[in-house]
């Protein structure tokens, strides 16, 4: 516990330390607030003697953002260096967190954030359309915790090759948000439907490739960077958090899926 203690007293990044929605952590935690009282309490309070609201033109609208954001960050990920001076293997020589590489893809990061503060709006769809039943437990715990690590990174780690995490999510992301726009027509829907199953597959192997990206932290020939301080137990949390993940998709996926065709 003295450890945990001493590393959130730790000093935040010298670069990021004025950013908006960096510099405190009071504003994110407003956010965070106002959205588990609305999906959790005044949300389902204001819809329950009122009709859904269809919200189709909406849905749509909100998918095509996610995909041209997911695609937009990919794309800066690999133009800033990724497969070509950063690779997904331990580097044994130290990073520069102040070259103009780093610093593009850090301001990338804060773009990140705030995408995934757009992404709460997708749980506020489910309550106004009454699908409450959709505001599950992996619903709400991904999305807050999503914020949480990305303020973490953006606060206190700021290492390039750290960024293959958000690379790789935000690609599984681009599929997934496909996905669902195809899906919001209804004659596509039954078309695409089996597909429905490979997508939570694909975010369970992301979160497995994650952990085993993180694990090279331990690594005694990879080079760990002096300047982030208790960076062994920072990501022994990420790796909890990742198999959090696992844990709730998998479940999810069993009492979706394979409990399903069992039925059949």
């Amino acid at each position: 516990m003295e450890e945990i203690y001493k590393c959130l007293l730790i000093k935040s990044a010298p670069l990021t330390r004025e950013w908006i929605l960096i510099s405190s952590p009071f504003p994110l935690m407003l956010i965070i607030f106002g959205y588990l009282y609305f999906v959790l309490y005044a949300g389902p309070r204001y819809m329950q003697n009122r009709p859904p609201y269809k919200l189709k033109n909406f849905i749509m609208v909100y998918n095509i953002i996610q995909i041209l954001a997911n695609i937009w960050i990919v794309k800066e990920h690999l133009s800033f260096g990724w497969f070509s001076t950063y690779g997904i293997t331990c580097s044994l020589s130290p990073s520069n967190p102040n070259s103009p590489n780093a610093i593009k893809i850090f301001n990338c990061v804060w773009w990140i954030l705030l995408l995934k503060i757009f992404d709460l709006v997708e749980t506020c769809v489910f309550v106004l359309r009454k699908k409450q039943n959709q505001v599950s437990k992996l619903h709400v715990y991904h999305h807050v915790s999503n914020i949480f690590f990305a303020w973490i990174y953006l606060k206190y780690i700021l290492e390039e090759k750290a960024t293959f995490i958000s690379m790789v999510n935000c690609a599984v992301h681009v599929i997934m948000y496909i996905y669902y726009f195809i899906s919001t027509n209804r004659k596509y829907r039954q078309i695409i439907s089996p597909l429905k199953p490979f997508i939570t597959r694909i975010q369970m192997v992301q979160f497995i490739a994650m952990i085993i990206f993180v694990l090279q932290v331990w690594d005694p020939n990879c080079h760990v960077p002096k300047n982030i301080q208790c960076a062994t137990l920072l990501a022994f949390i990420f790796i909890i958090n990742l198999l959090i993940f696992f844990y709730l998709f998998y479940d999810f996926y069993k009492k979706s899926y394979t409990n399903v065709s069992k039925k059949d």
